[in-house]
């Protein structure tokens, strides 16, 4: 609401209605910074909060990205790794643009190809221990960050890289 001139010069009004707008200020802030530890990416001050409900340790002081990863990591959880569930684990958490996953049924093993394009992933670190911490005790799980890169010259119909050979035991 806008008051006229002459009522907000007056003695009383004119402090009055500036420290009202002071007030909403910082009642705005409060809100704002409150609302902010309702969401897992922005807390600061709630991370606690949110690894009690989890059942996680208090790591105050910790890295808070770690924590808040750890925290994502346990709200996923319950869910069977379907090859869909491991191609959105990649998504969310290796930074793909799409993966490919084998299953070696006869050893317990799954091979899961974190692609991107044009570039290659740049860390799969938080999907590794995502998986380590949600796959069942039997099944081994191998990650393997892979960039899908494509030419742009139509000259240049191949694309050159390094190769690199990996034995399995």
């Amino acid at each position: 609401m806008k008051l006229p001139e002459f009522l907000t010069t007056l003695s009383p009004v004119g402090e009055t209605l500036s420290s009202v707008a002071a007030g909403e200020a910082f009642l705005l802030d409060a809100v704002a910074s409150k609302n902010a530890q309702v969401c897992v990416n922005t807390a600061t001050d709630a991370l606690s909060l949110w690894e009690a409900d989890y059942g996680l340790q208090d790591r105050s002081g910790g890295n808070a990205e770690r924590r808040r990863l750890d925290i994502r990591i346990a709200m996923a959880g319950g869910r069977t790794l379907t090859p869909a569930y491991l191609a959105e684990l990649a998504a969310t958490l290796g930074g793909a643009d799409s993966a490919e996953i084998t299953e070696d049924f006869a050893n317990f093993r799954v091979f899961l190809n974190v692609i991107a394009n044009n570039r290659v992933p740049e860390d799969t670190a938080a999907l590794e221990r995502a998986l380590a911490r949600l796959k069942p005790a039997h099944l081994s799980i191998e990650v393997t960050p892979v960039g899908a890169m494509t030419g742009t010259q139509p000259r240049f119909s191949t694309l050159h890289g390094g190769i690199f050979m990996e034995f399995r035991a």
